[in-house]
């Protein structure tokens, strides 16, 4: 027996149990090209290990993502980008194709995704996986989207999100309404899986003609027709960046946020007291005050909503109570949270305060009013009281919560 085959079968049956490692550095040192990621250990995205260079592959998606209320939830919708390209003597580039979509997403939201559609058909259930040494990742698999070069270029992949994850903020771990994402192809020897992320727009380009960073390679053309070339400098273009978020609360800048301008106020510090369904409940009291400014037309009106300063990721995370009946909430931009349509007159309040409640989910990523609450200067939660007009929106601070 040849001396090589010798030292195989010696290796093989005394050092049987390191075999698996040396396999997984042998892919690695084979391969080696950038991207090639060591998902066997449960610690990266995707979970196993393939080639990630988004520049390898032909698709991606445009960065930016249409939100709309359906009758099942949010519906969330990802176009197909134009083309990209690609060095075809890489099979990740001319052999791939656009078989399906998985999503870096929270474990808590399992059931968040009721629904998929690609181009307005019914598209297959997706699967949820956890997985990483401490089980605290996870991801959705969209699968047989059965998108390729000839088509994929606009086409519309939806899901409808709902509780726990009703958002994109709350289902993916970014939590800023970004989310990673990868494409993987059908049944093939190649091991493909190019990763980016949507709602995070690139800086536009130098005004240098267009260079690939593969230029030893040759390149996969971009469309020659002009709508495809449009789409291409539109995903470019800053002027396509989602709305920035500026910090301030309320969100409704030019209303008049004097403290005490309204008849009314929150009193107490948000405690929690009795589970209704499950969850940490916290209540404080709507009652009467004196007006900081009798004089003011504030003074007299009517109280149409209440706004709290909390976190995009609390979405989908509270229920809200009035007086013990549970009552619909409603969110805006830099994570407000509302009760609208109450339309409380001073009289109204001052006969019978009203007892605000929310309940936070246990299992959510917002289990208690500390995570719940942007904290204002007095260590309690920020919330704006405001009028029908909305000229008036008077803002304070709850008591300093207890830990």
């Amino acid at each position: 027996m040849p001396t090589e085959s010798k030292l195989i079968m010696i290796f093989t049956m005394r050092n049987f149990t390191i075999l698996p490692l040396l396999c997984m550095w042998f892919v690695i040192i084979v391969d080696g090209r950038r991207g090639l990621f060591q998902s066997s250990l449960g610690n990266t995205f995707p979970n196993y290990p393939c080639q990630t260079d988004p520049n390898l592959s032909p698709f991606k998606l445009e960065p930016t993502y249409t939100m709309s209320p359906s009758a099942n939830g949010q519906r969330i919708c990802f176009t197909g980008a134009p083309i990209q390209r690609c060095p075809t003597e890489d099979p990740c580039c001319s052999q791939a194709d656009f078989y399906k979509l998985e999503l870096r997403v929270r474990p808590n939201c399992r059931r968040a995704i009721r629904s998929v559609t690609v181009n307005g058909v019914a598209a297959p259930t997706p699967t949820f996986e956890v997985y990483g040494p401490a089980r605290d990742m996870a991801l959705f698999k969209l699968p047989r989207l059965n998108l390729t070069t000839a088509n994929a270029t606009g086409s519309k992949i939806c899901i409808t999100l709902r509780d726990p994850c009703p958002n994109v903020a709350a289902l993916c771990p970014e939590g800023d309404g970004s989310c990673t994402y990868a494409i993987g192809q059908s049944t093939s020897p190649h091991k493909c899986c190019p990763t980016n992320k949507f709602g995070i727009v690139p800086p536009p380009p130098a005004a240098t003609a267009d260079v690939n960073p593969v230029t030893s390679r040759t390149l996969l053309p971009l469309p020659t027709t002009t709508g495809q070339q449009v789409a291409v400098h539109a995903v470019r273009n800053p002027t396509h960046r989602l709305a920035p978020y500026t910090g301030t609360f309320p969100y409704v800048s030019t209303c008049n946020q004097t403290t005490g301008l309204m008849p009314f106020r929150l009193a107490g510090t948000p405690v929690s007291s009795h589970t209704i369904s499950g969850g940490n409940v916290y209540c404080v009291t709507l009652e009467a005050a004196p007006c900081a400014d009798p004089s003011s037309s504030c003074c007299s009106s009517n109280l149409l909503k209440v706004d709290w300063w909390s976190y995009d990721t609390c979405r989908g995370s509270v229920r809200a109570y009035v007086d013990k009946v549970p009552y619909p909430v409603t969110w805006d931009q830099g994570g407000t949270f509302r009760l609208t349509k109450l339309n409380y007159s001073p009289d109204d309040v001052a006969a019978q305060p009203k007892q605000l409640c929310i309940e936070l989910r246990k299992d959510g990523p917002c289990d208690n009013i500390q995570k719940f609450c942007r904290l204002g200067s007095s260590g309690g939660c920020t919330y704006a009281l405001y009028d029908g007009s909305q000229a008036c929106c008077p803002t304070a601070n709850t008591p300093a919560l207890r830990r």
